[in-house]
């Protein structure tokens, strides 16, 4: 069929292109459904069995683009900068910059309008160089797509994508692009977000004969962001981005947005809502993380806590405004302006966002993309976690070690003289399909043990089970154009497609690939190929099968003697859809006695016992009554049953070297560690005892198959003393179960899954972890993504999570306890008034300034990279109801902040009442003069001490137990001082800023209304030594307590929920 080019030309006049690069494809993407493939192949300039090569794929993407929608994610400068320009420090600064120039204060009004300037852009770079890192990492765990380019498959991200690509999608995965399909098996897709109907629609790949028809009606065509609930496919791309169906809508949608705003639910908003939702979007409080945003209400109302619970934010004001009897001069405004600085922590969100964003930076290192930010507040309170076996405590490279077949003991002979056990070679490199098959009882010549080796004409049911593993299995396995073996698939499959092409039945060599079925095929020698494929039944994890249907061209061409039906699973799945055991194609099959029932259920135990992993097989073959020409779908009940066992297959997967040390640091951080597997008890078991997550004397109930789990109803497992360590043969079912039941004892547990049916248990559970590997449904469904599948990553995760919970809470120690400390100092200050009634304010409001911005905020930046403390992974987990804000940083808040304010307090009052008999001069908060000598250099000792104590302040959070001089015993203090430096040249570059604000002239009379000073340096000193004296006492008699009750609870969490106590 010829190419229509003029129809398109037509059509592209009727409607312009939305990108001139790619009106072309445009057109093409919107009549491929009455197209024959083979020519959208040509047009597109691609081919089916090598797609794009490499470069051409490239030029591509730089033609059309990346793969995405217009406003998908990416960082906005703007609303990062009106973020920057619209939070509480800001409007205060604001309002007290109007002031000073309200009054023509033009040095208060200029100082403060350039700090406005510095908080803004410094704020601005540093967030949104944040947002831009996170960003770019949650990228990594965006939806991927198996692309064939330059005769090689592989997995490239689908943002990469672009038209004439060879895409393959399966079940589980996100479509990633408009594709015209050419290749179809089972394909169901769940199109409910482009047309709304709430049934997958079944897919095929012949011409529609119609040319306009409703995109739900395009059943050859696979469209962007619908997803695959059934079976797989291949097929042409022919539009990305915007270009697809959904990016239509998408474009359509951003209309709409743009004409009217609604509301969650589709509502309009009326205009008073629309602009409280507005503001409180820009203000922080409807965007961001649970903790971004309690953070945000606390600096907005963080002046009603600390000041006697006031009820309106105005208080503080007021408390200005009173003591000054309502005489509200320049000073005084700007002065309750100063106070209400001073009561909010104005750092406290920009800190919080870099930290997450170092977080994520250092998680992505340790192959963990954090996908939404509240994961890194829950990770720190993570109780349990819930993993998979296969590839997370395991290696995931499988490998066929062993293979069994029954013994028939028949009166004709047939196999009674062959062995039944096998033992399967392989080479260091377990992807190479080379290694003998050999009995593993040998024979002995001349006194030398020799390998009987595995004769497939011979044997004809060890070739019939071969054959089963080569043709039930959709995993692909090639040499690359660099000379190394790679696969494409399912681990177990691949490792049964490396068996059969050992023995030269791999699945490339028995039948045709689906890349060879264009018209660049049609010179290929088709009596070569013995089987051809009419249906397959995929995986399904709730019953544990896959079944495929062939037409064997070598069998008899009797009625259907030729179709033959190959079934691999689990093995009691197997058994209970078996009547007989294979014998050979041209011999009846015997039938299977509930005593050959007993044998086989025993063998799989004995292999099993091995570690390794157990399939059954099994054929049905000839005389089915499977009506394969018949238009009515077949049903997979009819398919899997009457089926003739042919064997045991033994996968041995080895559990990584690294589990066993993750599984007890787990342990020793108080986390219960739970195997959720879907292999046999028996095979969980031995590697459930490899990687200690049970001992040899664990109880029964420790390890349990879920048919039994499921059956208990909610009291039965309540009443269980604990959850199971060990789930065999679990299900989806069975997670949401296991989920459930740990919520219900408090539990908050982290779950790893890999699969489409696992999305509602990833849902479910605090912390969902995904695999890489896995499904682009499992992954969207998850908090965490695991770009290596490995379980230590899991355990990297939370001590980063942890590393980063206790970060957040030394900054926020830090900078409420000094807010706690400005509170008091400038409330109390008050009271100080001259012979005139005003008030002598203990430091002017550009101090207050300079001390929240200059001086406060480096040091909380440098808490948030601290490194993790040593005892990280020897606590027990956080409390997920508290969080952050827990009654020993609340206590800790309010101890601390108060010792600092009252030492600032004490000096002030030491230099003014020691020595000049407490001399307040006159109009000393205005103009410098000789009567306001003495204030100026109390207000210089006041300046002094609080910048010393708060820089010592963010030393001493180092630890939140340990003496600042002995923060890691047997090591020099000073060497972990050296080790954040972050940190230390905050606190030495803020100390020595000091004399800079106190001897600079100008800078110190005209700015802060402060003196150079002399014998006051005893003054600072002494209190400072007394604040960190008492912070050390208080580490001593309190914290340090606190440490060992939890150190208690985690020994009492390892004998509760571990096998090993570590």
């Amino acid at each position: 069929m010829g190419f229509p080019w003029t129809a398109f030309r037509q059509k592209r006049a009727q409607k312009p292109p939305t990108r001139s690069a790619d009106s072309q494809t445009a057109a093409l993407a919107n009549n491929v459904h009455w197209l024959d493939v083979n020519a959208v192949v040509r047009e597109l300039k691609t081919t089916r069995p090598d797609g794009l090569q490499d470069d051409e794929a490239s030029r591509r993407l730089e033609e059309y683009g990346e793969n995405s929608l217009i406003g998908e994610g990416g960082v906005s400068a703007t609303k990062v900068l009106v973020r920057q320009m619209a939070n509480a420090l800001t409007l205060v600064l604001v309002a007290a910059m109007a002031i000073g120039y309200g009054v023509q204060d033009w040095v208060e009004g200029g100082v403060i309008t350039a700090v406005i300037a510095l908080n803004v852009g410094i704020g601005f770079f540093q967030e949104y160089k944040a947002e831009r890192t996170m960003d770019s990492l949650r990228s990594l765990a965006s939806p991927t797509g198996f692309v064939t380019r330059s005769g090689e498959t592989s997995q490239v991200p689908a943002k990469h994508i672009v038209p004439g690509d060879i895409v393959h999608i399966k079940m589980g995965d996100v479509v990633p692009a408009d594709i015209r399909l050419f290749h179809v098996s089972n394909l169901e897709v769940d199109e409910a977000l482009l047309t709304g109907e709430a049934m997958p629609v079944a897919k095929i790949h012949d011409v529609e004969t119609r040319d306009q028809i409703a995109v739900g009606d395009r059943i050859n065509m696979a469209f962007a962001s619908t997803i695959v609930t059934r079976g797989r496919a291949s097929g042409v791309v022919v539009a990305t981005g915007m270009d697809t169906q959904v990016g239509h809508i998408a474009e359509s949608m951003q209309k709409r947005k743009k004409r009217k705003k609604v509301d969650a639910e589709g509502k309009k908003l009326s205009l008073w809502n629309h602009i409280y939702e507005s503001v409180a979007t820009i203000l922080g409080l409807r965007t961001g993380t649970p903790l971004q945003i309690k953070l945000n209400k606390l600096a907005y109302n963080l002046n009603i806590r600390l000041l006697l619970a006031a009820d309106f934010y105005s208080r503080s004001l007021l408390i200005v405004f009173a003591v000054a009897k309502f005489h509200i001069t320049n000073e005084v405004a700007i002065y309750a302006i100063a106070l209400a600085i001073g009561v909010i922590p104005e750092s406290l969100i920009a800190v919080l966002t870099i930290t997450m964003a170092t977080g994520t930076s250092r998680m992505a290192k340790s192959h963990v993309v954090v996908r939404q930010l509240n994961a890194l507040e829950a990770l720190g309170a993570v109780t349990d976690i819930c993993s998979d076996k296969t590839g997370t405590l395991t290696a995931g490279k499988m490998i066929v070690r062993k293979f069994w077949l029954p013994s028939l003991n028949n009166s004709d002979g047939i196999g009674s003289n062959l062995p039944t056990e096998y033992v399967v070679d392989t080479s260091t490199d377990v992807l190479e399909p080379v290694g003998d098959v050999y009995a593993e009882r040998t024979e002995s010549n001349d006194g030398e043990e020799k390998k009987k080796l595995l004769d497939l004409q011979a044997h004809v049911r060890a070739k019939e089970f071969v054959l089963c593993a080569s043709l039930c299995n959709v995993a692909t396995l090639f040499e690359s154009k660099e000379g190394r073996w790679a696969s494409t698939g399912d681990p177990t499959e691949v490792a049964l497609q490396v068996f059969a092409t050992k023995l030269a039945h791999g699945r490339s060599s028995l039948m045709a690939t689906e890349s060879e079925s264009d018209e660049s095929s049609k010179q290929v020698d088709r009596r070569t190929e013995r089987f051809v494929l009419k249906e397959e039944f995929l995986f399904n994890s709730d019953i544990k099968l896959m079944s495929t249907i062939y037409i064997d061209q070598e069998a008899s061409e009797a009625s259907n003697g030729r179709v033959v039906v190959y079934l691999k699973g689990a093995v009691e799945r197997v058994l209970a859809r078996c009547t007989h055991i294979y014998t050979s194609p041209s011999s009846a099959p015997i039938p299977l006695s509930s005593s050959t029932r007993d044998t086989i259920t025993a063998q799989t135990d004995t292999l099993a016992s091995q570690g390794l992993r157990v399939l059954a097989l099994a054929s049905r073959r000839p005389g089915t009554s499977l009506d394969i020409c018949s238009d009515e779908e077949l049903r997979r009940e009819d398919v899997e049953r009457d089926m003739c066992f042919i064997g045991l297959a033994g996968i041995y997967d080895p559990p990584r070297p690294e589990s066993v040390h993750a599984v007890r640091a787990c342990k020793r951080a108080g986390i219960v560690v739970h195997m959720l597997t879907g292999d046999h008890q028996a095979t969980a078991t031995v590697i459930a005892r490899n990687v200690e997550i049970i001992a040899q004397d664990s109880p029964a109930s420790a390890v349990m198959p879920a048919s039994q789990f499921n059956a208990m109803s909610e009291a039965e497992i309540d009443a269980l003393p604990e959850l199971p360590l060990v789930i065999a043969r679990c299900d989806p079912d069975t997670k949401v179960r296991m989920i459930e039941a740990g919520k219900r004892r408090g539990k908050y547990m982290a779950m790893t899954g890999d699969g489409v049916n696992d999305a509602p248990s990833l849902k479910l559970a605090p912390v969902g972890i995904g695999m890489g590997q896995g499904s682009d449904v499992a992954k969207s469904a998850s908090e965490l993504v695991l770009t290596d599948n490995n379980f230590d990553s899991i355990r990297a995760a939370i001590r980063e999570g942890r590393r980063i919970f206790d970060n957040i809470q030394r900054f926020v120690l830090h900078l409420l306890a000094t807010n706690v400390a400005e509170v008091i100092l400038l409330i109390c200050g008050l009271g100080f008034q001259d012979d005139s009634g005003e008030s002598v304010y203990p430091l002017s409001p550009l101090a207050v300034l300079w001390l929240n911005m200059i001086t406060g905020g480096p040091p909380a930046f440098g808490l948030g990279v601290e490194e993790a403390a040593e005892d990280v992974m020897t606590r027990p987990p956080q409390d997920a109801k508290t969080g952050v804000f827990s009654r020993a940083v609340i206590v800790d808040t309010f101890a601390y902040g108060f010792v600092m304010g009252v030492t600032t307090l004490m000096s002030f009052i030491i230099v003014l009442y020691g020595k000049d008999d407490g001399e307040l001069g006159s109009d000393c908060n205005r103009e410098p003069s000789a009567s306001c000598d003495a204030v100026y250099k109390a207000r210089s000792t006041v300046f002094a001490t609080l910048t010393f104590e708060i820089l010592l302040y963010a030393w001493e959070l180092k630890s939140f137990r340990r003496s600042l001089f002995n923060l890691t015993p047997g090591r020099a203090f000073y060497r972990d001082l050296w080790a954040n430096r972050v940190l230390f040249w905050a606190v030495v570059l803020g100390m020595a800023s000091v004399p800079l604000c106190i001897y600079v002239p100008g800078l110190n009379d005209h700015v802060f209304y402060q003196k150079g000073i002399t014998w006051e340096w005893g003054v600072v000193i002494g209190m400072t030594l007394v604040f960190v004296g008492s912070m050390e006492a208080w580490k001593l008699l309190v914290a340090r307590r606190r440490g060992l009750r939890k150190s208690a609870n985690v020994e009492q969490l390892c004998d509760a929920g571990g096998a090993t106590k570590v």
